[in-house]
């Protein structure tokens, strides 16, 4: 391996102890450490603001870094990758990025918390990049005023939690929308996401301004005869029922009973009690306007149910993706420059929203939203 040199004290520092280093990875590709070292030196990025930049023959899904030490590197550009949902990547596509991060860029790959991938480069080598990409399957974009790139969980290849297939519905959504997805025309950018379930793990409903997550509507099932195996295992019964946060749980001297009125359909017990599992209707609730972003009137935001549930029938998605183009497109038309979704909602109104879009207003989403779904 390459050694780093004296003069970058402050990498070596983050090269000591068991744990992987992101300093080993950097030294071991074409990055220039020394805007790393003078960013660990100064605490101020050696970076400026960047942009997205235009290419003859390609979409959205290029940007460039400006570069405040040109002595070192003048800028620092990127394609940014559709990654697959789920983030489900094979050995050999794995290898085809690394190919491609070797021959094309800096030997370097970035797994952004976006759900995207990025790879160094120039701008001269994006365009044969981008065409080996696009033999192997891959595409670019998720850069700009457009639609970014639909997350998921994991969803139920590898989770027992999923109540709805994620990585197939943000599939779905991802190549119904794919041209918003490469081509900005939106007044911001608009990033979305799929939960498998309420607890949502990739933190759609925070996170993205649009999120679609599984949910049950009838009530947990239980199962009494693994209830007494967990119970003789050292189950923390008295603990199961406190942790409910409606008190919806009751244990009636001989079996666990829920209270339909009080049961706000969350994972909690689920999460605690293996004889606990989801009811077996299910579908998606809608939520929009979440975001981490500190501009903007409201600053950051949790989503809005809008939708409390929207059944899922033999794998069809399509009511789905007409209700998501909907309302890009009465979001598209309505919305001022630069307003995010959670703006957008918290200016015009939620019932505005709904009643554009002809849905019915329930009450689910002004009463306790984001603690009773139904």
């Amino acid at each position: 391996m390459p050694e780093v040199s004296q003069e970058f004290p402050f990498c070596r520092k983050l090269l000591d102890g068991r744990s992987p280093s992101h300093v080993r990875e950097l030294r071991n590709s074409r990055y220039p450490l020394a805007m790393y070292e003078h960013g660990l030196a100064t605490g101020e990025t050696a970076y400026g603001h960047g942009g997205y930049i235009n290419i003859p023959e390609l979409p959205s899904g290029i940007g460039v870094r400006n570069s405040c030490r040109p002595e070192i590197i003048e800028e620092s550009a990127y394609l940014r990758i559709l990654q697959p949902a789920g983030g489900w990547l094979s050995a050999a596509t794995l290898e085809k990025l690394a190919a491609c991060a070797e021959t094309y860029g800096k030997g370097l790959i970035h797994l952004t918390s976006g759900g995207t991938i990025e790879i160094y480069t120039t701008r001269e080598q994006m365009v044969p990049m981008v065409r080996e990409l696009n033999a192997a399957g891959l595409d670019i974009g998720s850069t700009g005023n457009d639609l970014r790139c639909l997350t998921a969980c994991c969803g139920p290849a590898r989770c027992d939690m999923a109540l709805v297939d994620a990585p197939a519905l943000a599939t779905y959504l991802g190549q119904r929308f794919i041209d918003e997805q490469q081509y900005p025309g939106y007044p911001q950018k608009v990033k979305s996401g799929v939960a498998g379930c309420p607890n949502d793990c990739i933190r759609a409903m925070m996170q993205k301004d649009h999120s679609f997550i599984g949910v049950y509507r009838d009530l947990p099932q239980i199962n009494s005869e693994v209830l007494a195996a967990w119970q003789e295992a050292g189950g923390d019964l008295p603990g199961l029922l406190s942790a409910c946060p409606a008190g919806a749980l009751r244990w009636t001297g001989f079996t666990l009973a829920i209270d339909p009125d009080k049961c706000c359909h969350c994972m909690v017990c689920i999460n605690l009690c293996p004889a606990i599992r989801p009811g077996r209707e299910r579908g998606v609730a809608w939520v929009a306007g979440g975001k981490y972003g500190h501009r903007g009137p409201q600053g950051p935001m949790v989503g809005y149910v809008l939708v409390p549930f929207i059944p899922i029938k033999d794998d069809d998605y399509t009511p789905i993706g007409d209700l998501f183009g909907a309302f890009l497109e009465l979001w598209a038309d309505n919305a001022r420059k630069k307003e995010r979704v959670g703006d957008f909602i918290s200016r015009v109104g939620p019932l505005w929203v709904i009643k554009e879009l002809g849905l019915k207003a329930e009450p689910q989403i002004l009463l306790s939203p984001k603690r009773n779904g139904f």
